[in-house]
């Protein structure tokens, strides 16, 4: 009887721990990291749509049609705004809204590199954001890699890491996002240069120069049998939820055309657009913004003189100045106009000055007029006094 009784708690522990091998934790690292006193556990469908969110180039949005039934769409919808990149500000033109996006998804964990990493990334400030419940297997994590080559965020060839954090890595980066996968039972060096990099990655976040989300999957997910991250957006016709005929985005069915080569006008919009935070080099930083729009001068950011190609450490940037524009062509002249600019190429003219003088100086006029009409007003309404009111009234009688 005690030998079926340890047979069976021994089996017990050993399931309780296979389930708890199956889920994978997710990192995502920002500036502003959101503290929280329990990590969440996500669906996958769920957690495909944050990384699909994380990684895409343009406003991404989806009809949501692949959450399975058994998931509350507003909770789902609630997990996606929180762990999703944050809405650009309608009105302001900080320079900081289009942080490059890098998702790094880590396959073939081992208990013990998990156990490490998570220790390392919650010592540095950022504890595991949510868990995925049910991780897929490998075949599931092929075929994500897939959708995202197919949607442009990961490069077609393998990028090592050391390359992949730095935007300006053409190898790697082709935009604001791009999606790396690594298996760290093939490449086991991997895991060691990723902890050997986080002091890097915690200057580039802390700078608001990038965002890295981390996907952690334990090796024991590998025989999982979930051959996909969203069954029924791989059968569409299987989605009885919404039947309105949007197309959802699949992770195998979906075929989009080849990028085409743009010509060197094209190249030159698309860097105004998404200009890398760093680039390897001062030549780099020089051709790509033009030398600052000639308002500024690139500058390593977090180090001296002129990097190589080769330096993954070098983070060339534009640095800002002031501009002085005198006002009369004769020497002399008196009367100037600084003007401040901003921007990852110093393209944008820094208005905020004059705007809150403007703004402050109204706002003064407005209400001293305001204080004086009520003053005047409220003077008006005193009664006389009563001496002055009786010697009205005896000259009056006389």
């Amino acid at each position: 009887m005690r030998l079926l009784a340890g047979l069976t708690a021994a089996a017990l522990s050993g399931l309780a721990a296979a389930a708890s091998q199956q889920t994978a934790d997710v990192y995502i690292l920002t500036a502003n990291q959101q503290s929280s006193s329990e990590t969440p556990s996500i669906p996958k469908e769920v957690a495909r749509h944050i990384l699909l969110q994380r990684a895409s180039r343009q406003p991404y949005g989806s009809d949501l049609r692949d959450i399975p039934s058994s998931t509350d769409t507003e909770t789902a919808v609630s997990h996606i705004a929180r762990f999703g990149t944050g809405p650009e500000p309608l009105f302001s033109q900080s320079d900081k809204t289009n942080v490059p996006q890098l998702v790094v998804i880590l396959e073939g964990v081992t208990y013990q590199q998990s156990h490490d990493l998570k220790d390392a990334l919650s010592q540095a400030g950022h504890p595991a954001a949510f868990r995925v419940s049910d991780a897929p297997s490998a075949a599931a994590n092929k075929n994500l890699m897939t959708l995202f080559r197919q949607l442009g965020s990961a490069p077609s060839q393998p990028c090592d890491l050391a390359h992949a954090l730095n935007p300006a890595n053409e190898e790697c980066w082709s935009g604001v996002s791009s999606v790396v996968n690594y298996d760290l039972q093939k490449a086991s060096s991997t895991y060691s240069a990723l902890l050997a990099s986080l002091p890097q990655i915690n200057k580039l976040v802390a700078a608001s120069d990038l965002e890295v989300t981390l996907l952690v999957l334990p090796d024991s997910t590998r025989s999982s049998k979930i051959n996909s991250w969203s069954t029924l957006a791989v059968n569409p016709t299987n989605n009885r939820r919404r039947d309105f005929g949007e197309r959802v985005i699949t992770d195998s069915t979906v075929v989009w055309p080849a990028p085409s080569t743009p010509t060197r006008s094209a190249k030159v919009n698309i860097q105004k657009k998404a200009i890398p935070a760093c680039f390897l080099s001062l030549d780099a930083c020089k051709e790509a913004t033009n030398d600052c729009s000639g308002h500024g001068t690139c500058v390593n950011k977090f180090g001296t003189g002129n990097a190589t190609l080769s330096d993954a450490r070098a983070c060339f940037a534009c640095k800002c100045m002031a501009t002085v524009v005198r006002r009369g062509d004769e020497p002399g002249t008196s009367g100037k106009k600084t003007a401040h600019w901003g921007g990852n190429m110093c393209q944008k003219k820094d208005v905020s000055v004059p705007f809150w003088l403007i703004t402050s100086f109204t706002i003064t006029i407005v209400g001293a007029v305001t204080f004086a009409i009520g003053l005047l007003f409220s003077v008006g309404q005193e009664q006389l006094p009563g001496v002055i009111g009786a010697g009205v009234s005896r000259g009056a009688s006389k």
